[in-house]
């Protein structure tokens, strides 16, 4: 079977497409969801902030 061979990968959170090497699993949720580094550290950094 032959996987995706496209480089670039969709972010449905920043609505753009990066490099799928980037691409990282956001924790603690039940469907896993992939978002780009630069949204993950976005997420996580507001989830930190909501969290104090």
């Amino acid at each position: 079977m032959m996987g995706n061979l496209n480089p670039l990968k969709y972010c449905f959170h920043g609505q753009h497409s990066k490099p799928r090497a980037s691409f990282r699993t956001l924790p603690g949720i039940k469907k896993t969801r992939e978002v780009c580094a630069d949204c993950y550290e976005k997420i996580m950094a507001d989830r930190k902030r909501k969290k104090s």
